[in-house]
């Protein structure tokens, strides 16, 4: 065996080891940041924490449970989720959100924040995001998948998106001129932006799409 021919499929075989452990090394460290998150709020140093201690401690005779701010979490949800299906629950929460509307700088973060955490569950629509559109960002010759959210004056307001995490981005006021809109369904965009561009359009117009995509080169 010739010694290039070697270092192929020893190569091969790296890429093969890559493929399966990376998938399960990114799933491992996003379950491992979300646990820290809740355990920030709800692990045993935390105001919450301490009293979930104190009571068990009280009830059971043992101080703590590992992974116990996770259960109290997944309750505290499941709590929420079915207070919110009453009428009651309703009620409360069709108030608070009008009231999160109208609060100064409040009301431009949590509607847009409410919308895409109900379009990534299934419980909504990107209406906010009113066209897929292409701009040469952050540098000539290189080019991003935007969102239009808003015309300012002669502005397009264009928000991008930090894949694949969703929930994060930066906002760019543009000339009309500077963009270009394409044939795409704001969700396929989406869909495209979280899967790090794995996924492609399917909708009747992804030849056209991808046509916009190919004029830019």
């Amino acid at each position: 065996m010739k010694l290039s021919t070697f270092f192929h499929k020893l190569r091969d075989i790296l890429i093969d080891g890559l493929v399966t452990i990376l998938p399960i090394s990114i799933t491992v460290y996003l379950l491992w940041l979300g646990y820290n998150l809740i355990d920030r709020f709800f692990g045993r140093g935390t105001v919450l924490g301490s009293q979930l201690s104190r009571s068990l401690q009280r009830l059971f005779g043992i101080e703590w449970i590992p992974g116990l701010s996770v259960i109290y979490t997944v309750v505290v949800v499941l709590l929420l989720g079915f207070i919110s299906r009453v009428y009651l629950g309703k009620l409360v929460q069709r108030y608070v959100n009008l009231a999160l509307n109208k609060l100064p700088v409040v009301k431009r973060i949590y509607p847009p924040a409410q919308e895409i955490s109900e379009a990534i569950l299934g419980r909504g629509s990107f209406s906010s995001f009113k066209e897929v559109v292409l701009i040469e960002y952050p540098r000539p010759e290189s080019f991003t998948l935007g969102f239009v959210t808003n015309h300012v004056g002669d502005k397009v307001t264009v928000y991008i998106f930090t894949a694949p995490d969703p929930f994060t981005g930066r906002v760019i006021f543009l000339p009309e001129e500077d963009v270009t809109y394409l044939d795409m369904k704001v969700e396929e965009g989406m869909k495209m932006v979280i899967s790090m561009g794995i996924s492609s359009p399917d909708s009747a117009d992804k030849s056209q799409a991808l046509k916009e995509l190919a004029k830019t080169d």
